[in-house]
């Protein structure tokens, strides 16, 4: 049994030997720092460089320089072993800012060239639809971040058509993976593209950072949201895409609307539509009846203000009318007067006779002859005779 020990007695050997090495303690270690965070009084990064990285450890951090991603600096401390997590870190005790670490350079110079270019100018934003039916998700599908977006939305919204399409959010292949989905989902109808994941470190978000991924959601057609990282957390695909939010949860209030809160505010402007209409009716109702008052009205005046001269004409019609009637009258008279005066059997009764000759018509005595018969028309008859003899008297 002495040909083995035990994991606690190794990392105390190891633990030992370094804590007994000089040149481990009190030195000083330039790197780049990538991932902080902060716990309480104490804060956790990594140091690194081209070719390595170590974790460090500044416990009480408010009595040194606190550093941000990307910054250069350099660290005043000893190496240390922690046994119980197996863990080699560094422990500082004073850090000092050298500037911008070399990755943190490169990707400002591509920030600057492409906002030079306009891939993130305001003017080339879509907007993102208010009450979206249909929306889809890039983010890795067993993650916490799906599930945060999709319990924030359905607090409020059961009916908006959720999606989401598996990619790869961090390493080497998450570049592609990214580009591919975008590739894939652009052109299926929907009204917004989510793309999230949580935070990290510099070196864990660097593939939304991908100068080909801001130029492929520059060229998309559905309008994208950035969901990236935590609230201080900025990458590129958060200023090119049409809207960054702080978080991933942000993202689903965003797209989440609250579908009772929408069905009240339908009711309210239905309400107010229909209010606004019955006013509306209501006014051209009593326009209407003024109108037609004032027509009504003027009318009567008008009515009034002529029924004088209408009864004037009226009259002098009259007056016309009756001295024609008694002109046609009289003139009627004398035609019948001459009519009477030139009645034949007016002259036949003054003794006078009218003769037909046998064809019958009327004769004289130079048209008659001797032996003839003729019909004489007396008053009160005729008589039939026949000619005799013609005596012609000269005058």
């Amino acid at each position: 049994m002495s040909d083995y020990i035990s994991v606690s007695l190794l990392t105390g050997y190891i633990k030992n030997i370094l804590g007994a090495e000089e040149l481990l303690h009190d030195i000083k270690l330039v790197g780049e720092v990538s991932g902080i965070r902060c716990s309480g009084p104490h804060a956790y990064f990594t140091l690194k460089d081209e070719n390595a990285q170590i974790q460090c450890n500044c416990f009480s951090y408010a009595k040194t320089y606190l550093p941000k991603g990307g910054e250069s600096v350099c660290l005043y401390g000893s190496v240390d072993f922690y046994p119980p997590g197996g863990k080699l870190s560094f422990n500082c005790k004073k850090i000092e800012p050298l500037g911008q670490g070399l990755l943190a350079i490169k990707l400002q110079e591509l920030k600057n060239k492409l906002e030079k270019a306009g891939y993130f100018d305001e003017r080339h934003k879509k907007p993102i639809p208010k009450y979206p039916s249909k929306v889809v998700v890039l983010t890795a599908k067993t993650g916490a971040v799906i599930r945060d977006i999709v319990t924030t939305i359905r607090r409020k919204n059961s009916i908006l058509d959720i999606n989401v399409v598996d990619v790869k959010v961090q390493g080497q292949f998450a570049e592609d993976s990214i580009i591919a989905a975008l590739d894939l989902v652009d052109g299926l109808g929907y009204d917004a593209i989510i793309i999230a994941r949580g935070g990290g470190s510099m070196e864990d978000l660097m593939p939304f950072n991908s100068e080909r991924l801001v130029y492929k959601i520059f060229d998309c057609k559905t309008p994208v949201i950035s969901a990236v990282g935590h609230e201080t957390d900025f990458t590129l695909c958060d200023f090119v895409a049409d809207i960054r939010v702080p978080t991933p949860t942000a993202s689903g209030e965003l797209v989440g609307y609250d579908v009772e809160e929408l069905k009240n505010a339908l009711k309210e402007y239905f309400n107010i539509f229909k209010t606004e209409l019955q006013n509306r009716v209501a006014n051209a109702e009593s326009q209407l009846i003024n109108t037609v008052k004032f027509i009504t009205s003027g009318l009567n005046l008008k009515i009034a203000a002529n029924e004088g001269k209408v009864k004037q004409i009226a009259s002098s019609l009259g007056n016309i009318f009756k001295l024609k009637s008694l002109e046609c009258e009289n003139n009627i008279k004398h035609i019948m007067a001459r009519i009477d005066a030139n009645n034949p059997m007016r002259i036949l009764g003054q003794g006078y006779s009218k003769m037909y000759g046998s064809d019958g018509l009327p004769a004289d005595i130079d048209s008659v002859k001797v032996g003839e018969d003729i019909t004489i028309l007396t008053n009160g008859g005729k008589i039939d005779a026949g000619v005799k003899k013609v005596i012609k008297i000269k005058g």
